[in-house]
């Protein structure tokens, strides 16, 4: 089934058990009601703003309601039994304050017209009330509510005195009510229906339009054929267009728990077994209680290989749904779409764990060791570690790569490799960065490159480019040793010394047979700290049968790395904690 499908199916399995909205209506912010009297005067202008109880801060949020859809991009279209207060009251902000702008009357007159038109027939007392509403209000008596000046811009409501706000009420439902027949085969269900000329704006989509953008959209002559115009060139009804945007933005609305992010893409997911759902979730974002993500592994681990899990059945023919999406102007980009079986999802992860295996564990918390989370992998590869600066498309190659099991995204080892370049030593309050790279760099290794990586440190390997990562490990340990410099080795040479080692390696020599000097000149623990370097570099040397090379492949230098980094934590591992064993790890400002 297709994607739209899928969340056609959605819908008709929990509208009703999560109150989604019903066709015709979508949830909306709205921020005060327009309380009437039976004459069409108006009681007062009440807010419905309030503290949402996660907001420490206690700032004010509109209440979200179901109101009747409202699909307006530009020009001027009204809402119905609900606006903003340019169309409603025919108020808006100016630099004078409330006010009318430059099309506020006309608005106001659009929502006017459309109401006496939808309402001149009517003879429920609260809809009569509307209509003499829209008959004799005159936007200078919104002076006489001070409390209102508050509200302006924001969208508001109707009500009869203290009764039922005005869309909820039977008779309004029945005005709105249409057949939904149709002569035009939905592409969606497979049954005639309206075709929905403007496909519903989907909201929380991270970097897309506030206002929502469209999964589905046509208004260019170049993607037209036949004469068709808009919707009719891939018909898809009302009902059905209805359907797939309310569950859509129900999993992508703030506290749902049926989406996050990765790099650059907003990723929704679900499944027709809610209680495997928030596997998804807690492997690849993470939760608070490292113990219970830990038994998640673990039962996430025996599904993958057909075993009964403890703590709980999952059920491996769950069928889940994961789709990336990427903001493209006033549209969304799919960047992937991935439906598929628990089991199949659970072998997927499962592999990923396995390529990004490497001791120390950078993913240890309180002792348990934990899953990788994309996002903290992708952010090792940005500027700073911020997520804006993320490469363009790794999050989304990089997810497909993990749910289908394909090659990992060469732009991966390559951006990895380039941050360890520019940065020499990252800083210490992000965390396990050189054990997360290191793991980066092994999992691109094992899957796209088809090498064996050791997990731990290897003594017997004879790989050229792993020994000169070890060598390079224990010339740093030999200059810490003997003394902290602003810029050391590490900060120098690291780039140079994985590219070109021919060049830089009889420098770095120089420099460490003066530090070892220097150490056992010392005494003590700074010479006990010399005979471990000289003994490591020793054995190292014995290994490197082959002359120097001038450069090293992108991949050799992957080796590189993690030759240096099992080096220097074997220096500082300790016996009852060899997991933390890294240069200065203060204790990182972030998680494992």
């Amino acid at each position: 089934m297709t994607i739209l499908q899928e969340l056609a199916a959605l819908y008709e399995a929990r509208a009703e058990e999560k109150g989604w909205p019903r066709p015709g209506f979508s949830t909306e912010k709205i921020g005060g009601v327009v309380v009437l009297a039976e004459d069409g005067s108006v009681r007062e202008i009440r807010s419905l703003m309030a503290p949402m109880a996660p907001d420490i801060k206690g700032k004010m949020q509109p209440r979200a309601m179901s109101v009747p859809t409202l699909s307006r991009t530009s020009g001027i279209k009204p809402g119905i039994f609900w606006d903003k207060t340019a169309y409603s009251l025919c108020v808006t902000e100016t630099p004078e304050g409330p006010g009318q702008g430059k099309r506020t009357a006309q608005e106001h007159d659009a929502f006017k017209a459309a109401h006496l038109k939808l309402l001149e027939e009517v003879d429920d007392p609260a809809l009569i009330a509307l209509r003499r509403f829209c008959e004799t209000w005159a936007p200078e008596r919104f002076a006489d509510h001070p409390d209102a000046a508050a509200l302006v811009d924001a969208n508001m409501v109707f009500r009869l005195g203290d009764g039922r706000f005005l869309h909820e009420l039977p008779s309004a439902q029945a005005l709105l009510a249409t057949t939904g027949e149709g002569s035009v085969m939905c592409l969606v269900t497979g049954r005639p229906g309206q075709v929905r000329e403007s496909h519903p704006a989907i909201k929380g989509v991270m970097g897309a339009q506030s206002s929502g953008a469209r999964l589905v959209s046509f208004n260019n002559s170049a993607e037209t054929s036949h004469s068709k115009e808009k919707g009719d060139n891939a018909p898809v009804s009302e009902t059905a267009a209805f359907a797939y945007g309310t569950a859509l933005n129900a999993l992508l609305a703030k506290g749902s728990g049926n989406h996050l992010r990765i790099g650059g893409d907003t990723v929704a997911f679900w499944a027709d077994q809610p209680e495997v759902e928030w596997t998804i979730d807690a492997m690849f974002a993470g939760t608070d209680d490292a113990a219970v993500e830990r038994e998640l592994r673990d039962r996430l681990q025996a599904v993958a290989e057909g075993r009964a899990p403890q703590g709980g059945y999952l059920d491996p023919d769950a069928r889940l749904f994961v789709l990336g999406l990427a903001p493209n102007a006033a549209r969304l980009a799919v960047r992937y779409w991935h439906p598929g079986r628990l089991g199949r999802f659970a072998r997927a992860v499962t592999r990923f764990w396995a390529d990004m295996a490497i001791a120390p564990s950078p993913f240890v918390k309180s002792g348990v060791d934990l899953s990788p989370k994309p996002l903290k992998l992708l952010r090792d590869v940005a500027v700073r570690r911020e997520i804006e600066h993320i490469p363009a498309g790794l999050g989304g190659d990089l997810m497909r790569a993990i749910l289908t099991g394909g090659r990992y995204p060469v732009t991966w080892l390559a951006a990895v490799m380039g941050r360890i370049r520019v940065e020499g030593e990252p800083d210490a309050k992000a965390g396990k960065v050189d054990g997360r790279r290191a793991a980066v760099i092994a999992a691109v290794l094992r899957r796209n490159y088809e090498q064996e990586v050791p997990m731990a440190l290897d003594e017997g390997a004879r790989d050229t480019a792993y020994l000169l990562g070890r060598l390079f490990g224990a010339y740093v340990y030999a200059e810490k040793s003997y003394q902290e410099r602003g810029a050391g080795l590490r900060q120098k040479y690291m780039g140079s010394a994985s590219a070109t080692p021919a060049r830089v390696f009889p420098v770095l020599m120089r420099g460490y047979e003066h530090n070892l000097s220097s150490l056992r000149k010392a005494g003590g623990m700074k010479a006990g700290a010399g005979v471990k370097a000289d003994r490591a570099v020793a054995a190292i040397m014995d290994g490197l049968e082959d002359e120097m090379p001038a450069t090293l492949p992108l991949e050799a230098q992957g080796r590189f790395f993690i030759g240096f980094y099992h080096q220097i934590s074997a220096f500082y591992a300790k016996a009852e904690d060899a997991a933390d064993a890294l240069i200065d790890t203060e204790d990182e400002g972030e998680d494992a």
